[in-house]
């Protein structure tokens, strides 16, 4: 979209999505997964600053519109995944990460994200001194670059209407059920 600006949440995140994704392009088909951690007092602090709701609250999408983030700050970790595979990811031929964006989105491999429930702190954990040990609260996400062309293809033939997010023949596919058409739920500027 023209003039779209991303989500804030989401930029804080671009170097940990591209260690999480570049581990997926190694390793196509296989979940890849790190622990998210709830945003300190410092990320919730700069959230308010912005103007932005709780890090800690409900996801703003609805449920039934795909990936359940969970929370706002899960939501801003999935959207930075997507936003560098999308423009960013290296070629088919391998290499690094590009600098510049692409001329065009890319559109080959399915992206699976899956953010799990919340594992609150190991007793040793204080969040006054987080560098003295313990483990902080915290979520896991899992990644998966699942296969493209004819096997995606057949995958999606065999998916019910209500499970899909384009529905219809393929090249004239619409939105559908699960489509999340996101931009009409942005909470930033």
């Amino acid at each position: 979209m023209p003039g779209a600006t991303r989500d804030p949440v989401s930029v804080r995140f671009d170097g940990p999505a591209r260690r999480l994704l570049a581990r997926a392009y190694a390793h196509p088909g296989a979940w890849q997964q790190i622990w998210l951690p709830d945003p300190d007092i410092r990320a919730r602090t700069w959230a308010a600053a912005l103007g932005l709701p709780d890090l800690t609250g409900p996801d703003p999408l609805p449920k039934g519109g795909g990936l359940d983030a969970r929370t706002r700050w899960g939501r801003g970790f999935a959207r930075s995944l997507y936003f560098q595979h999308k423009w960013y990811s290296p070629g088919a031929k391998g290499g690094g990460w590009r600098s510049d964006r692409r001329a065009s989105p890319r559109n080959t491999g399915g992206l699976r994200v899956e953010i799990g429930r919340h594992v609150p702190a190991s007793p040793g954990f204080d969040p006054a001194r987080p560098m003295a040990g313990g483990l902080p609260p915290r979520r896991r996400v899992r990644v998966q670059l699942a296969a493209g062309g004819k096997a995606k293809d057949a995958a999606v033939d065999r998916m019910a209407n209500a499970g899909r997010a384009f529905t219809g023949p393929k090249g004239a596919r619409t939105p559908g059920p699960r489509w999340g058409g996101a931009y009409k739920y942005r909470d930033w500027a």
